[in-house]
């Protein structure tokens, strides 16, 4: 619709500012908000488990290097750089503990795994009696996990992407979402 310049100017010329008052009624402050509580049965942020990935960088890829990988007990990786890293972005090819994503997989479940950030440590490589606070680490980044792929006989970890997730980053989530009580409720049953 096309309005003249004359009315669009007139109707702004005539809006008069609300008082301190009236701008007080028309929003009124927001109640006290209760603290979020966690469903039973559902991972909690349980610090034994917010806990920071490690790997190792890994210089080829490739079906026989990844077997090789799983075979000494490690997941073959890759960090990508940007949200749709794997046109043009950076990546790094990493290999992570077997171990370790099979325990945050089983006490988070998949979809929370994939829903969550984590903290990666890339060392030079994997020793028990080094410390990852001395020379041995590389890189220290914030990453989301993007996908994982598991065997399916025996939900082995096959390989993980994750994602660079720096604190100015917006990126996309799939957010795992539970009902309770959809066996009574007809909206639910109906789909």
């Amino acid at each position: 619709m096309y309005l003249p310049r004359h009315i669009l100017i007139r109707t702004f010329l005539h809006r008069r500012p609300f008082s301190h008052s009236a701008a007080a009624i028309l929003h009124p402050p927001e109640p006290d908000l209760e603290p979020l509580t966690y469903l039973e049965g559902f991972p909690k942020p349980d610090p034994k488990y917010d806990e920071t990935i490690l790997a190792i960088p890994r210089r080829d890829s490739g079906k026989n290097i990844s077997a090789k990988e799983r075979k000494v007990g490690r997941v073959p990786s890759i960090v990508f750089e940007q949200e749709d890293g794997q046109h043009d972005g950076n990546k790094r090819l990493i290999s992570v503990r077997s171990d370790q994503i099979r325990k945050l997989i089983n006490h988070l479940g998949r979809s929370f795994f994939l829903s969550r950030l984590f903290h990666l440590q890339v060392l030079h490589q994997f020793d028990s009696d080094s410390n990852p606070n001395d020379d041995n680490v590389i890189e220290n980044v914030r990453v989301l996990p993007r996908s994982i792929h598991l065997k399916a006989g025996t939900d082995a970890p096959l390989n993980v992407t994750f994602i660079r997730a720096p604190s100015d980053a917006l990126l996309k989530v799939d957010i795992p979402i539970v009902f309770i009580g959809d066996d009574i409720s007809p909206g639910l049953k109906k789909g």
